[in-house]
C-alpha cells in the first residue's frame, strides 16, 4: 500500500518532465501551470460637477447706436461660490528669491523671514522647493513634500541665503521651473512665487520662460520690492502664466504678502482656468484689459487665467470693434468658453459657456437709457488702468512720445466720465495720470524736458531707442510709476 501511495504521488511530477521532454523535441513550449485572467479595469467615475463656478456677461448699453462702427467693451465676470466643506487640494510651491547684492541688509532679511514663514504655512504633504539668484542660481531647497523631517530641513537650508553679486533672474526662473515640474501635481495647485528688487542682467529668455511656464499650467506669482525692479517685465511674467503682480514697496510688507499667497492657495476651488472667446460675424476682439491673449482659429483669442479662489470673482473687460448695421438688428458679439479643472471634488475637466448679444437701434434716446451706470463705471476705471499700464510699458521701451499721447488721450476721457458718472475714484485715476506724465522721463534711455499737457514731445529720430531703461535715479518719479503700476495691476487682477 506505501508503495502504491509513494508511486501515485510521484506520477504527477513524471507526467509533467515528459511533457518537457517532448516540448523539447517538438521545439514548442509547455503550456503554463495556470493561465490568470487579466485584472479587471476599473473606471474611475469623475464626481458631479459642484457648480461653484458661473460665468456672466455684462454691456454698458443694452442697445448699440444703428449704421455706424462702434467701440464696445464687455464686462465678463467668473464668480467662485463658497466651500460646504473645508477639503483643500494638495499644493506644490516653488519659490525663486532674488538674493543679488542689491537685496543687502533688511531686503534679504526679509525675504529669508518671508520664506520661514511660507515653509511653516505649508501643510504636511505640500511640496516646496526654493531656489535663489545672484550672479548665479541654485537650488537652495530641493522639491520635495513636506514632513516634520524635511520641514526643518528646509528651514535651515532658508537661513544660509545671503545677498551677493548680481541679477541672473532667467537662471533663476528655469531653476525655479525644473524644480515645479519634479514637484508638480497633477491633482493639485502649482505655483512658482518670484522675488526680484532689481532689473535682470539679461531679459532676452523671459519671454520663453513664461512660455514654458503657461505650457506646465504652472502660475507665476511675481512680486516686485522696492522701486528699482522692471515692473513691465514682472507684471508679462505673471500675466502670460495666469498668475498675479504685486507690488511691495518696504521689505518688511513681504512675509504677509508671502502668507496671504499661501492662503489663496489653500482656497483655491478651480485650477488652470482658461478663456477662448469666439467673435461674431462683423467683430473683432481688439484685447482684454490688462491680460496677454493668444490668437486662436476663427480669429478668436485666448488666455490663462490660472486659479480661483472660494467666495470671490474676476472681471474681465473685452474689448470689441462691431461693423456697422441696420436698426433692430441683432448682433452676435462673441462667444466666451471658460475650461477649468475642478479642485474640490474631483469632477475633472469642466467648462462654462455663455454667447453674448445685442441689439442696434436708431434712436438716441431709447439708446441713452438703456445705460448700465455700474458697468460704464467699471469700464471707465478698467480703461484708466490699462492706459497707465500701456504709458509705462512704452516709456520702458523709449517710447516716451507714445507714452505720453497716451495718457493725454486717457486723462482728458477718464475726468470727463468722472463728472458724468459722478465717481470719485475715477477723478483719482485721471489725478494719478497726470502725475504720471510727469514721472515718464525717468523711465526713458535719456530724460527730455516735458511739454505742456496736450504738447507734442519732440524726439530726435537719429538717436538710438533703447528697449531697457536703466532704473529710475528720481526716488519720488520712481515712486509714482511703481504705485500707479501697482494701483493698475491689482483693480485689473480683481483684487
Amino acid at each position: 500500500m506505501t508503495a502504491r501511495r509513494t508511486l501515485a504521488s510521484k506520477l504527477p511530477h513524471a507526467l509533467a518532465g515528459l511533457a518537457l521532454a517532448l516540448a523539447a523535441l517538438t521545439g514548442c513550449q509547455p503550456l503554463p501551470k495556470e493561465v490568470k485572467p487579466p485584472e479587471p479595469v476599473v473606471v474611475k467615475t469623475p464626481a458631479p460637477d459642484p457648480k461653484l463656478v458661473d460665468l456672466a456677461a455684462a454691456l454698458p448699453h443694452k442697445l448699440l447706436a444703428a449704421d455706424r462702427t462702434s467701440e464696445l467693451q464687455v464686462r465678463l465676470r467668473i464668480d467662485a461660490g463658497q466651500l460646504a466643506s473645508a477639503k483643500r487640494p494638495p499644493i506644490s510651491v516653488v519659490l525663486v528669491m532674488d538674493s543679488s547684492g542689491s537685496m543687502e541688509g533688511d531686503a534679504i532679511a526679509d525675504a529669508r523671514q518671508a520664506a520661514l514663514a511660507l515653509v511653516d504655512s505649508l501643510a504636511d504633504g505640500d511640496r516646496l522647493a526654493v531656489v535663489t539668484f545672484d550672479s548665479q542660481s541654485r537650488v537652495l531647497v530641493p522639491s520635495t513634500t513636506i514632513t516634520q523631517t524635511t520641514r526643518a530641513d528646509a528651514r535651515t537650508r532658508v537661513e544660509t541665503m545671503t545677498a551677493r553679486g548680481t541679477t541672473d533672474l532667467a537662471g533663476g526662473l528655469s531653476l525655479g521651473l525644473g524644480e515645479a515640474s519634479r514637484g508638480y501635481l497633477n491633482d493639485g495647485v502649482n505655483r512658482l512665487v518670484l522675488l526680484s528688487d532689481g532689473v535682470p542682467n539679461d531679459d532676452a529668455p523671459l519671454a520663453a520662460l513664461a512660455q514654458q511656464a503657461a505650457s506646465m499650467r504652472v502660475a507665476v506669482t511675481a512680486l516686485g520690492l522696492g522701486l528699482e525692479y522692471n515692473e513691465t517685465l514682472l507684471a508679462a511674467l505673471a500675466q502670460q502664466t495666469g498668475g498675479k503682480f504685486h507690488f511691495i514697496e518696504d521689505s518688511d510688507q513681504v512675509v504677509a504678502v508671502f502668507r496671504d499667497e499661501v492662503l489663496r492657495l489653500e482656497q483655491v476651488v478651480a485650477r488652470n482656468l482658461s478663456l477662448q472667446l469666439l467673435p461674431g460675424p462683423g467683430v473683432s476682439i481688439e484685447g482684454v484689459l490688462g491680460h496677454t491673449t493668444s490668437p486662436t482659429a476663427n480669429r478668436g483669442v485666448a488666455l490663462a487665467l490660472g486659479d480661483l479662489g472660494e467666495a470671490t470673482h474676476r472681471d474681465l473687460i473685452v474689448r470689441l470693434r462691431v461693423s456697422p448695421h441696420r436698426a433692430g438688428a441683432s448682433l452676435e458679439l462673441m462667444d466666451a468658453i471658460l475650461g477649468f479643472q475642478d479642485a474640490v471634488v474631483g469632477a475633472g475637466q469642466l467648462e462654462r459657456r455663455i454667447f453674448v448679444s445685442a441689439k442696434t437701434s436708431g434712436d438716441a434716446q431709447a439708446i441713452a437709457t438703456s445705460r448700465d451706470p455700474e458697468v460704464e463705471r467699471q469700464i471707465a476705471r478698467a480703461l484708466a488702468d490699462a492706459a497707465t499700464l500701456d504709458a509705462i510699458a512704452l516709456a520702458r521701451q523709449g517710447q516716451l512720445a507714445a507714452a505720453v499721447a497716451t495718457i493725454d488721450r486717457a486723462e482728458p476721457l477718464a475726468r470727463t466720465q468722472a463728472k458724468q458718472l459722478d465717481d470719485n475714484e475715477l477723478r483719482a485715476q485721471a489725478d494719478s495720470l497726470v502725475k504720471l506724465r510727469k514721472a515718464l522721463p525717468t523711465l526713458g534711455p535719456a530724460p527730455a524736458p516735458m511739454p505742456a499737457p496736450g504738447q507734442p514731445l519732440a524726439v530726435d529720430a537719429a538717436q538710438p531707442v533703447a528697449t531697457m531703461a536703466a532704473p529710475s535715479s528720481a526716488p519720488a518719479e520712481a515712486a509714482t510709476v511703481k504705485r500707479s503700476h501697482g494701483r493698475a495691476m491689482r483693480r485689473l487682477q480683481g483684487e
